[in-house]
Order: C-alpha cells, then sequence, then structure tokens
C-alpha cells in the first residue's frame, strides 16, 4: 500500500478538475452550474493539497482502522497537514475561509435552489479560489495554470452582470431565503476575522470584471449594508467601517521589497516597486495606498503585495519599458527648460 501516492498523478488529476469547473462555468447553457462548479473546485482543491504532502512524502492517507477500508484525507484536513507548505505569498488562513464558504455551499446547496441572482455571491467566491489555486500552484509546482487555457471567451449576455456588493445589500429583508441570510453573515464573519488578524480579504473574495482585474473588495466596502445578527433580530444591520491605517496599511515601501524578495525570477527592488506603482496607479488607489495629510509619511496595505504577485512577466516587463520612456521623455523636457 502506497501511503503517500504518486504527487504526479494527483497534482494531474487536480489541475484536470479545476479545467472542467472552469468549462462548465463557461458553457452558455448548464443546467446545476453552480453545484457542478463547487463540487469540481472543491475536488481540485482537495488533489492539489495532497499533491503536495505527497511531494513531502506525507501520507494523505487517515490511519488505518481495524476491518475498516482505508481513506484519504478530506480536503479540510487535507489542508489542515499542508497549509506549512504554503509559499509566504500565499497565506493560508484566508484562502480556507474561501474554500469554508464554498463547502458549506456544497453541503447545503438544497438550500438555495430558490434563491435568485445567488449564483453572482458562488461566482465571485469561485472566481477568486481559482486565482488562490493559480497562484498556490505556480508557487509550489512552478505551474502556470493559464498557460493551459485559452482566455480568448465571447462573454456574452442578455441582462448586465450583477453586482456582488450591491446584491449583499439587497438580502436582508424578510423575504430572502433564510440560507441566504445565514450564508452571508457566515461571509461577513469570516471577512471581519481576517480583517482583524491583519490578513488579505482578497483571497477571500474579490470581485472581477471580464478582464480578469480586481476591482473590489468586500472588505473595503465603506458601508455594507445587509449583513444581518446570527440571532435572527429583524431589520437591516448596517455597518460603518472606521480603518485604521496602522491596521489596515502596515507596510513602508521596504516591507513590500522585502516581502517580495523576488519576482518572475528576478530580484524584486526599489525601482521595480516605483516602477509598477506608477504604472498600475497604486499611490492613486486608497484600497493600496494610504498617504498622511501632512504629505510626509505613505504606506500600503498587504493588497499590494497580492497584487504586485499576480502580475504576469509580460505585464512587469511592459511597465518597467513604458516606465523607461517616461523617464527619458521628463529628463529631456527639464533639460530643454533649463
Amino acid at each position: 500500500m502506497n501511503y503517500i501516492g504518486s504527487y504526479r498523478k494527483l497534482l494531474g488529476n487536480s489541475k484536470a478538475a479545476m479545467m472542467a469547473a472552469i468549462e462548465i462555468y463557461n458553457k452558455p447553457f448548464f443546467q446545476y452550474r453552480d453545484e457542478c462548479v463547487v463540487i469540481l473546485l472543491l475536488n481540485a482543491w482537495e488533489l492539489l493539497l495532497k499533491a503536495i504532502l505527497s511531494n513531502n512524502r506525507e501520507s494523505v492517507f487517515y490511519r488505518k482502522k481495524r476491518k475498516e477500508p482505508y481513506r484519504t484525507l478530506s480536503w479540510s484536513d487535507a489542508f489542515t497537514h499542508a497549509e506549512k507548505y504554503f509559499p509566504a505569498a500565499v497565506r493560508p488562513h484566508p484562502v480556507k475561509k474561501n474554500l469554508d464558504l464554498l463547502g458549506t455551499y456544497r453541503d447545503n446547496s438544497v438550500h438555495f435552489y430558490n434563491a435568485k441572482d445567488f449564483s453572482v455571491l458562488l461566482y465571485a467566491l469561485a472566481q477568486t479560489s481559482i486565482m488562490n489555486y493559480r497562484d498556490l500552484l505556480s508557487k509550489v509546482f512552478n505551474v502556470n495554470l493559464e498557460d493551459e487555457i485559452t482566455w480568448h471567451l465571447l462573454p456574452l449576455g442578455i441582462k448586465p452582470p450583477l453586482d456582488v456588493i450591491a446584491y449583499i445589500s439587497g438580502k436582508s429583508t424578510e423575504s430572502s431565503p433564510s440560507a441566504v441570510r445565514q450564508y452571508i453573515s457566515e461571509l461577513a464573519r469570516a471577512n471581519d476575522d481576517l480583517k482583524t488578524a491583519g490578513e488579505d480579504t482578497g483571497r477571500l473574495l474579490t470581485v472581477f470584471n471580464v478582464k480578469l482585474e480586481s476591482i473590489k473588495k468586500i472588505g473595503d466596502a465603506d458601508v455594507l449594508v445587509g449583513v444581518r445578527k446570527d440571532d435572527g433580530n429583524s431589520g437591516p444591520l448596517t455597518i460603518f467601517r472606521t480603518q485604521d491605517p496602522n491596521i489596515t496599511h502596515p507596510l513602508r515601501q521596504k516591507d513590500i521589497v522585502a516581502k517580495i524578495g523576488t519576482l518572475h525570477g528576478r530580484r524584486f527592488t526599489d525601482y521595480t516597486f516605483q516602477t509598477i506603482s506608477w504604472k498600475h496607479g497604486i499611490k492613486d488607489n486608497p484600497q493600496y495606498c494610504w498617504r498622511a495629510k501632512e504629505g510626509v509619511l505613505t504606506k500600503y496595505s498587504n493588497d499590494v503585495v497580492t497584487f504586485i504577485q499576480r502580475l504576469t512577466a509580460a505585464d512587469t516587463e511592459a511597465a518597467l519599458a513604458d516606465y523607461r520612456l517616461y523617464l527619458r521623455s521628463r529628463y529631456k523636457k527639464k533639460a530643454a527648460n533649463e
């Protein structure tokens, strides 16, 4: 009996499950879409976690009990065993919260069959899960998921897409299914736990547009409406979040450079950060940057590290080339005015 298993086989099956989830979700017409996609996502994660354990010579089985068959680890237990092998760029806590929410839906999907537009929330959770999967796959096994996918998809739809935050805000009424209200409450609790721990809420839930550009995070909404207390009190609960920049934006530039270390095989420097910051307007985005009113202090959130690490090598090279042209142009203008 091979208690460790073949990490190559586990990894191959994991990628196949993830590809199947993506393919099914993008089919124009597919009944039972959300349920199938969530099952495949969790299966892909379970196999990836077991591949990590196998690659580190750890068993992917529970200890065998007498007169009982061998049982492999559940995704949750595999996560617990594998999280010590996660790279620094992929913090396990928010990733686990995201998977917990998907697991809750899988285990209780029968309660959501008549929840109108609930799929918009599942889409955001699933898309975030795929990005987390991609990052872990790349960091641990040096395998790029995007190499196996063509993103030349044609986004068609009769109705415009719903906004996730708007959807959550509208699900606080008595007419909303209780399962939906409870699920949103669990999402809010997970978000609060991560914010308190100083973790990146973008690995819990990030809203993406069709270009796969991160545009909004639930944890950074100024006002979140529609989250109900678990005790069933009637009426919507409006939560105003007062954010302390020492908690939400704890990093200086040198901290970011140290955290990233290397990017696509090259040393990450102050110049590289300044280039990416200029190219992507990081200092103008309050999600990433906080500046003291006096103008003497600039600090950044942990989300900046995740954003930069998600950039492709082509994105980075393009930013460096554009920044060099910008500096030359500025130097020439300065020289002409002297």
